[in-house]
């Protein structure tokens, strides 16, 4: 048994959330990352130290993204609480993050995929980290990430892809043995566990990493942050593609095509009342973003700075988006699959909502992500992006499409914030 920081990993998992005073040697913040993926991926020997401003600044855009919800259970509440709606798990992928010169790798990078959670705004306390969970619950969080699901169908966030054999036994093996190999890491599911044999022709020989917590770990705001506020934070869960050249293209559709399952187990700590104990829960959700065939050669206008930028006129909850109008300066040939930038955009088919011009301004500057918005155009050269205000960005009220999370969060951070669609946090 190992624990980093106070966070209890069971069995050989390597303590990911790391305190957020987390240092190199020279002093700069640093994240711990799985390096890459394979059978032995929560292994020790599999994690690197990356720069946290590295990662910070590539997931101020992130490439790729998927968001599953969940129904979990409301742990502010004595065991066995009840059920709720709200819980969602947000994965996020970043490509060309520099790797820290070494041994084994100079001028390299890595593409980063970071996994978070979000948990019910009802449990969120107005300092924006989460209400006090309750002394009687524990809560295991399990990592399984397969190459084996066929990346270009569309993913079933809950898993339903699976036989029903295969997902009651993935449950059982999370659920069954609670409290049994040690009370105070009362998990069911252990790190580098095999999948069950059920699962194994679905998902392939894969082992999981997991996170075991109570509520003494949420009262550090830093862990707090990391295990339950959907953003990617310096102790985040996070896993490369190995050592590669910059814009690898093996590499960034190799982490497009993964599938992440990730279970939450809701259960028992060693302060529950003995009158209540009952069955622990255990939740899924499953990742990938969705595969888009690259784009055939096309012959696209290079912009130079827009004349105007999306605008937006709130007219009680409804938001009108003005079009992007932009010059051009020169034309270039792009390839799309290769090195190509995305200049243009618009939301996706049978998207609905106040998210045309954030889709607009999203995508001119190169950050049109696939879970609402396309691209319509591409070019070979990037518009150079508006200063940052360093201000945060959220859905406005009433806006829970999940695609708001990513889009406000750019667009209010470079000076766009349309109200009624965002607001400031």
């Amino acid at each position: 048994m190992h624990c980093f920081n106070g966070l209890k990993r069971c069995c050989l998992g390597m303590g990911l959330l790391w305190s957020a005073t987390a240092q190199a040697a020279d002093g700069e913040p640093v994240s711990a990352v799985f390096l890459d993926n394979g059978e032995w991926l929560a292994d020790y020997s599999n994690v690197i130290a990356m720069s946290w401003a590295d990662i910070e600044a590539a997931f101020e855009k992130p490439d790729h993204s998927d968001i599953a919800p969940f129904t979990g259970v409301d742990w502010t509440k004595p065991f066995p609480g009840s059920s709720i709606d709200g819980f969602r798990a947000h994965l996020r992928i970043a490509h060309d993050v520099p790797v820290p010169d070494s041994a084994e790798a100079h001028n390299q990078t890595t593409v980063v995929s970071a996994v978070s959670f979000g948990i019910p705004e009802s449990m969120m306390g107005a300092d924006g980290l989460p209400k006090p969970m309750d002394p009687s619950w524990y809560v295991c969080q399990h990592y399984y990430v397969s190459t084996v699901p066929d990346p270009t169908a569309p993913i079933d966030h809950s898993c339903g892809f699976l036989s029903s054999q295969c997902l009651s036994d993935l449950k059982a093996s999370l659920t069954g043995s609670w409290m049994e190999a040690d009370p105070q890491v009362p998990c069911s599911g252990w790190a580098l566990d095999l999948v069950p044999d059920s699962c194994e022709s679905e998902l392939g020989l894969i082992r999981q990493d997991v996170l075991g917590w109570d509520s003494s770990l949420l009262q550090s705001p830093a862990t707090a942050q990391a295990l339950t506020v959907d953003e990617v934070a310096q102790q985040s869960w996070m896993l490369g593609t190995g050592y590669v050249e910059p814009n690898n293209q093996t590499a960034h559709y190799a982490a497009s095509n993964r599938t992440y399952l990730l279970a939450t187990v809701f259960g028992y700590s060693e302060d529950v009342d003995a009158s209540k104990i009952k069955a622990p829960e255990a939740q899924l959700a499953c990742l990938r973003p969705e595969w888009t065939a690259p784009p055939p050669p096309a012959t696209s206008a290079v912009p130079s700075s827009p004349t105007s930028l999306p605008t937006a006129t709130s007219v009680g909850s409804s938001v009108t988006s003005a079009a992007v109008t932009t010059t051009t300066t020169t034309t270039t040939t792009a390839s799309p699959s290769a090195s190509a930038v995305c200049i243009a955009g618009t939301t996706k088919e049978g998207v609905s909502g106040n998210i045309l011009g954030l889709c607009e301004f999203n995508c001119l500057y190169d950050n049109c992500l696939t879970l609402a918005c396309e691209c319509t155009d591409w070019a070979a050269t990037p518009l150079a992006v508006p200063e940052s205000t360093g201000q945060k960005g959220c859905p406005a009220d009433g806006e829970d499409d999940p695609a708001y999370i990513d889009l406000c969060a750019f667009t209010c951070f470079h000076g766009y914030c349309p109200a009624g669609a965002c607001k400031l946090c």
